[in-house]
């Protein structure tokens, strides 16, 4: 999975999201990659079900910061700004923007927004929902992206400023990522129950709330005072489907509408219907491997190299995922770079770098070298609502064999996972997806590597040199060099030492029933950070 945080809750956020959400972009793969529905027609739809492998947490997104949530909460607030299906920061709430020095943010909010009680969205309610996320008595789930906020202010009637204690780089994607505006006065008076089903919330955006349970969903109807284009579908219905395959068969019945689709092991199955349609585009998860170098014998540079020669990682991209997972060059995936570089530049960046190489025998030579030349035994937990990842260890296990490693896959509950990564003690080996939450190539690097993230981050590895140091303090200076001189550094130190070794880019998938379109390109930064049910249509 995008920032150190405090606690394990932003990983299960980002892990949460890697588990659910679909992403931008196009690639190869086999028949069951879709082109998708035909184009899409006038009229609207009065009820579309949208299944969901589990129920929002809350409603409010100071508590509820992962992807399940964010699917219902993006429809029923207005966000400052969003990221549009490339990963560019667009209009929201927020008709325009600016940055009059590095430690200032300045935004000009639009005049004819309405809570769903009538009564206006004002610049006052803006500041506080922002602001809400830097106060310790919130305990925001966001908060560590409020690390450098010194104050923010309503400055006029329809003007937001934000002020900075030092230079943040990255702080430009954050209205989009936590801009939601809840009306100031109904928050107040909830301060300890808002958003959950008893109290509910106040926003202004296209759909408002009728019910919502943290068991079995929500349902959401629209909102006739909405200042954007009114949305087709009338009533959103969020349906809790736990299991994979009853989802699959309430999709191709029709008792479910559509649903994002995070399991590329699971491609063979979803496929187009006489009734569904399937769609599949590569995203910005990584999969990878950590070693904790701290501790044997994973503190051995060789066994390290060893342990990644022995992943197929072309193998599973076919035999696993059905060709709907790419081999990773780099811990950074392509789609997450935005507008920071050129597409053929960053196609052109990616084809220069060497695919990691599955081959037994140098792996053999490498354990050699090894203080462990006669292999060892290792446990490897992962994630039991992710049991594809369970799927690529039993793979790993087989090829460490000849090696006389013995590896066991563990399951284990989602919390305990994330919670261990978090303690930071005797990680030894972790299978780690991580999806980025906002698109700057410098966001994962951010997240696993320096002193900074070791105690309290997410640096799972426990991996620094004063080259890394430098390189990661550039990428947060207020005038920032070419990224891409330095990611190709710290890849570089990377590919040699592999206190990481990434193993794959995943796709993500929509499944549609064919009544319904998707009336946009289709990408991971529209569903965290976008009112995406306002781009179902009926089909023509």
């Amino acid at each position: 999975m995008n920032r150190p945080i405090g606690g394990w809750r932003r990983l299960s956020a980002v892990i949460a999201a890697s588990a659910l959400l679909p992403a931008a972009g196009c690639g190869g793969g086999d028949s069951a990659r879709s082109t998708g529905p035909a184009k899409a027609g006038s009229g609207e739809v009065a009820k579309v079900t949208w299944g969901i492998d589990s129920a929002p947490r809350s409603l409010d997104p100071a508590h509820a910061y992962d992807g399940k949530s964010a699917l219902v909460y993006e429809q029923v607030y207005d966000s400052l700004l969003y990221l549009d299906a490339a990963g560019r920061i667009v209009p929201g709430l927020a008709t325009s923007w600016s940055r009059p020095d590095p430690l200032t943010y300045v935004y000009r909010i639009r005049t004819d927004a309405k809570f769903w009680d009538g009564k206006p969205v004002t610049a006052e309610d803006a500041a506080f929902s922002l602001g809400r996320h830097a106060d310790k008595k919130v305990a925001s789930e966001f908060a560590t992206y409020f690390g450098a906020v010194k104050s923010v202010r309503a400055t006029g009637p329809g003007t937001v400023t934000v002020k900075l204690s030092r230079p943040d780089p990255f702080f430009r994607y954050i209205p989009a990522l936590a801009g939601q505006v809840v009306q100031k006065a109904f928050a107040t008076a909830h301060a300890k129950d808002l958003g959950t089903p008893r109290v509910g919330t106040m926003g202004s955006g296209p759909y408002k709330v009728e019910s919502f349970s943290a068991a079995t969903g929500a349902t959401l109807v629209r909102n006739p005072s909405w200042w954007g284009p009114k949305a087709a579908v009338k009533r959103l219905e969020f349906k809790v489907v736990g299991d994979p395959e009853t989802l699959r068969l309430a999709a191709q019945s029709g008792a479910v509408d559509g649903t994002f689709l995070s399991d590329p092991s699971l491609s063979r199955r979803w496929r187009d219907g006489r009734g569904m349609t399937v769609k599949w585009v590569p995203s910005p998860q990584t999969v990878y491997l950590s070693f904790d170098v701290a501790t044997a014998p994973f503190d051995d540079v060789h066994v390290r190299r060893a342990v990644s020669l022995s992943v197929d990682r072309r193998g599973l991209s076919t035999a696993l995922f059905g060709g709907h997972a790419r081999v990773a060059r780099s811990l950074t995936p392509p789609e997450s770079w935005g507008d920071l570089a050129p597409a053929d530049k960053v196609r052109s960046i990616y084809a220069g770098l060497p695919e990691p190489s599955f081959d037994t025998a140098k792996a053999k030579a490498e354990l050699a070298q090894s203080r462990h030349p006669q292999g060892f035994q290792v446990t490897v937990p992962y994630p039991a609502s992710m049991k594809w990842l369970g799927d690529v260890l039993q793979s790993l296990q087989q090829n460490l064999k000849p090696l006389n490693i013995t590896l066991t896959a563990k399951q284990v509950p989602f919390q305990e996972y994330v919670g261990a990564l978090y303690g930071h003690e005797k990680l030894g080996l972790q299978l780690i997806p991580y999806t980025p939450e906002y698109p700057d190539p410098a966001g994962i690097p951010s997240l696993v590597l320096g002193t900074e993230q070791i105690k309290g981050g997410f640096n799972t590895s426990g991996f620094s040199t004063p080259e890394i140091e430098t390189v990661l303090s550039q990428q947060r200076a207020a005038k920032r060099p070419d990224p891409v001189a330095g990611l190709g550094r710290i890849d570089a130190i990377i590919a040699d030492q592999q206190p990481y070794a990434p193993l794959f880019y995943t796709d993500s998938g929509l499944a549609l029933n064919r009544r319904l379109v998707f009336d946009a390109d289709y990408s991971v930064w529209l569903n965290f950070s976008q009112q995406w049910a306002t781009r179902l249509r009926p089909a023509a």
